[in-house]
């Protein structure tokens, strides 16, 4: 073995989770790999954390998870979305973006408002079917101040960087859960928001001003972009930062968990003949009490029902429904049953399988 000596020089970006973006390789998609429709509906359509933001087009995309990344740092996977359903004739207010968006108290080292606010330097890969532009924004979302640029893709992956101003305007982040700053790629917009001029340092949001010179990728059927690499960092740009993949999906469930389950669900206990009460907790804590979705008949071969510790179904299959959700789980609520025995144990049991979904997005 041959020592080798290490320089002293310290990189001063060089530290674990330095990239803000939470799933920027696009590797984690809880909700499925696919979306077709997708229309003027805000929705997650695929990968976690990334958002489509739009508003009163006629369009449609395909939204997929795809095995197409350019390969460099380990990026395998990207956000692609395909125009299936073109609208050449923009009202004022259309818009259409991708977001992803960020808790003010991972924000705190930035300083942002401070005297001694930090640069940040946003990098990514994109490509799509032609040389098109479009425009990047970075959006303080608690003060409502922007500052965008264009960038021009080709049908080849590039590795696109820009350096954020400092922003010392006074206006300090919170320190919670709620959000404090968004990445926000502008692909499709009417005049109410391209009739200005485009914002390359920090200001106060004019709509006019956002996304100036873009094309739109609802101009034909042809259209595609694709996604990945995202990352945000302090101290300049650096390679994309792999974070192992079971670390990745603990981070992205914080906001978005889907668990499935097959034959016992939970336990429960009966408080009458007709009603039984059970907890059912979230594989990891979320941001805050979320929106429970339950398991729906269609999801299996048979109705999700509870039974007995004699191993008898009741007479009668009744409701389900959410009851207390916190950040840890919830309580669920068995109702309109019949022939339950009073303070006698209970399986929520489905014979086939079924998922609950946990959403407690920004």
């Amino acid at each position: 073995m041959t020592q080798t000596k290490v320089s002293n020089t310290f990189i001063d970006n060089n530290f674990p989770f330095r990239n803000l973006i939470i799933n920027g390789d696009m590797n984690i998609a809880q909700r499925g790999t696919s979306t077709t429709g997708v229309d003027a509906a805000a929705s997650f359509p695929s990968c976690d954390r990334m958002k489509l933001q739009n508003n009163g087009f006629a369009g449609a995309y395909t939204v997929t998870q795809t095995a197409d990344g350019p390969g460099v740092f380990g990026l395998t996977k990207c956000f692609k979305m395909a125009c299936t359903t073109a609208d050449t004739s923009t009202a004022a207010a259309e818009y259409s973006f991708i977001s992803t968006l960020l808790e003010t108290q991972h924000l705190q080292h930035l300083r942002k408002g401070e005297s001694d606010a930090k640069k940040l330097y946003l990098s990514f890969y994109a490509k799509g079917d032609a040389a098109v532009t479009y425009v990047v924004e970075v959006y303080d979302n608690e003060h409502d101040r922007v500052q965008s640029q264009t960038f021009t893709i080709s049908t080849s992956w590039q590795r696109f960087t820009f350096e954020i101003p400092a922003d010392t305007n006074g206006e300090t982040l919170d320190n919670d859960n709620s959000v404090g700053l968004s990445i926000h790629f502008w692909l499709h917009a009417g005049s109410d928001f391209t009739s200005g001029t485009l914002s390359g340092s920090w200001a106060d949001r004019t709509n006019a001003n956002r996304a100036v010179g873009i094309g739109s990728m609802l101009a034909s059927t042809s259209r595609t972009f694709f996604l990945t690499g995202v990352q945000l960092e302090l101290g300049g740009v650096s390679d994309f930062e792999q974070v192992p993949h079971d670390v990745q999906l603990q981070r992205c469930k914080r906001y978005y968990e889907k668990i499935e389950y097959e034959g016992m669900i939970a336990t429960m206990t009966a408080t009458s003949t007709s009603n039984a009460y059970g907890r059912i907790e979230c594989e990891v804590e979320k941001r805050t009490d979320p929106t429970v979705t339950l398991p729906t008949a269609g999801q299996s071969t048979n109705q999700t029902s509870v039974l007995s510790g004699s191993g008898s179904y009741p007479s009668t299959t009744g409701s389900h429904a959410v009851g207390n959700p916190t950040p840890l789980g919830f309580r669920l609520q068995a109702t309109s049953y019949d022939s339950l025995e009073t303070g006698g144990g209970l399986m929520l049991y489905v014979n086939g399988t079924v998922h609950i979904e946990f959403d407690a997005e920004l």
